[in-house]
């Protein structure tokens, strides 16, 4: 996850001041954003695979049965959706999504079958629709061990008792229980400990809140904004780690402090050259890291499949979407057209090349405010990684909805 203040949208986390600037950038809309109907969607080609699809398509089906099965089912969508695409409807348009694409028999079969039984919705505010900006998320790989000692010196934390005790008296609202660092946070009050006084200070240091130590302190920080990885340790056996809480501090990029104090210049900046200066620089390393006072908690999570969304279950790399829940549906199936990177055998950027495909709304984040800012999971790993660095491309978002 991208970000304005930017939290989670991915790797966005430095893109305020790392990756230049599309040609456009979103503003606040003059009026609230509403639906409008599209009908030049052209053509409905899809460039990722089949499977994968389907592996989406179906984890949104078990989430969306599962919410129109609760008591407020029946509670119509707010804002922008209105009752357009209330869970009731969302899962009856995917019902009939999985039903087309199971017979459709080849591209041009889908891309007639889902013209006709499928209306094309955009959002829109003011003058009319804008494009969207479509940054990269990713699961970062780390290096670590359950115990500290020799070049494990970097600990990430669970949620201190004190946040604990904090949720049993909250009574304002949900708890945050996402596990993206973007995951919305309500009933969260006074803000904890900085960046600063927990890595720096050590105030929470030998209290038992420690779940593993990492190696290196830039893999940490970029665990805290991704808001979870895998840990591999020293065998080779790896072990997941999820959001679990935040200090309730502001996110402040550091990409952006390094321009601003002229380290880097804008127009060079990239992830790693970020990564680059910090390596050159290590005894400025706790002052940059420390301008971002937001801190993430950390929970073991179970199983193989991961990370997991803010809906519940694992993420799908290629489709699954992060976006403003207040502003798209959760769960729903959408066409998204933008652009994505490419890299030669030496890992550097070549090319961008147009991206069609069929996605899910799956996830959110602190970064993903309004109708402009969409977040694309590329996966895990240092390769998805690269992808979700360089990933920020003006794009369009069409939400499907069955005739």
């Amino acid at each position: 996850m991208k970000l304005k203040v930017l939290i989670a949208g991915g790797i966005i986390f430095l893109l305020e001041g790392c990756l230049r600037p599309v040609t456009w950038e979103p503003l606040p809309p003059a009026e609230p954003p509403f639906y409008l109907e599209q009908k030049s969607v052209y053509p409905l080609t899809d460039d990722a695979d089949r499977l994968s699809l389907q592996t989406a398509l179906e984890r949104s089906l078990a989430h969306l049965a599962q919410k129109n099965s609760a008591a407020n089912s029946a509670v119509s969508s707010q804002g922008a959706m209105g009752n357009l695409f209330s869970p009731p409807k969302v899962l009856r348009s995917l019902t009939i999504f999985r039903e087309v694409l199971s017979r459709a028999s080849d591209e041009a079969d889908l891309d007639r079958r889902v013209r006709e039984a499928f209306t094309f919705w955009e959002v829109t505010s003011g003058g009319g629709a804008r494009p969207i900006v479509l940054t990269g998320y990713y699961e970062p790989i780390v290096e670590g061990q359950l115990e500290p000692g020799g070049e494990y010196l970097y600990p990430i934390y669970g949620r201190p008792e004190e946040l604990i005790k904090k949720k049993a008296r909250d009574n304002s609202g949900e708890w945050p229980s996402k596990n993206r660092i973007g995951g919305q946070e309500r009933g969260q009050a006074a803000p904890y400990y900085s960046r600063k006084e927990i890595d720096c200070q050590g105030v929470l240091r030998g209290k038992g809140y420690e779940l593993a130590w990492l190696k290196d302190p830039w893999e940490r920080y970029v665990l805290h904004v991704q808001g979870s990885g895998q840990v591999r340790l020293p065998d080779g056996r790896t072990f997941r780690v999820g959001f679990a809480a935040s200090n309730g501090r502001p996110y402040r990029s550091i990409g952006r402090y390094l321009v601003e104090q002229g380290f880097l210049n804008e127009q060079e900046l990239s992830l790693s050259r970020v990564q680059e200066f910090l390596r050159q620089h290590p005894e400025r390393r706790d002052e940059i890291f420390s301008i971002n006072e937001r801190y993430i908690f950390f929970r073991f999570i179970p199983g193989k499949e991961g990370p997991i969304g803010s809906l519940g279950f694992p993420v799908t790399p290629g489709r699954s979407v992060a976006t403003d829940p207040t502003v798209f549906p959760p769960g729903a199936l959408a066409y998204l057209i933008a652009r994505e990177p490419v890299f030669d055998e030496a890992g550097r950027l070549k090319a961008r090349k147009t991206l069609r495909r069929f996605v899910l709304n799956q996830d959110t984040g602190a970064a993903m405010k309004g109708p402009e800012r969409v977040d694309f999971f590329c996966g895990s790993g240092e390769a998805a990684g690269k992808v979700a660095g360089a990933m920020r491309e003006e794009g369009k978002i069409y939400f499907l909805h069955a005739k």
